[in-house]
């Protein structure tokens, strides 16, 4: 019999590529919708971006925008998004042209919900909530593309 043979790998030696996560997230959303409404799709997107993103927040608060900046370009080159990332004033402004999660969707035939672009809105709103930050995503869902800006809040 031959020997066992012991594959030593880790999370780290691995390109992480989320886009099948998209799919499970639309399930999600749908669930949550038709089970008990857009408020709780709201507050399960609101603690994803608290829990998930809260490193990245942290990173904010301490660095201004460009954590964020840096965070947006990984992953939308990760998933070969056509976007593009500018400056106004004090302001962040991306523009996505394409949507990597919206058209890894359409292309592999996975569920899609029109809701799923308040992934967006909800999640980037928590990371800046956090990090003294505001955000506004403009859209129109299912298309594919919007406008993201970030900025911060004025002390009071």
């Amino acid at each position: 019999m031959a020997e066992p043979r012991v594959l030593d790998r880790q999370a780290k030696d691995q390109l992480y590529l989320h886009r099948d996560f998209h799919g499970a997230l639309c399930y999600a959303i749908r669930y949550l919708d038709e089970r008990f409404g857009a408020q709780a799709v709201s507050e399960y997107l609101t603690r994803v971006g608290e829990t998930v993103f809260a490193s990245l927040s942290d990173r904010i608060q301490r660095q201004g925008l460009e954590p964020l900046a840096e965070h947006i370009q990984h992953v939308m080159e990760q998933e070969n998004g056509r976007f593009q990332i500018s400056r106004e004033n004090d302001k962040l402004v991306v523009v996505v042209h394409e949507c990597p999660a919206i058209s890894h969707l359409r292309r592999t035939g996975q569920l899609y919900t029109e809701r799923f672009c308040e992934t967006t809105v909800w999640v980037n709103q928590a990371i800046c909530r956090r990090a003294g930050y505001s955000s506004s995503c403009t859209y129109l869902p299912g298309q594919g593309r919007c406008v993201q800006k970030f900025w911060r809040e004025k002390a009071p």
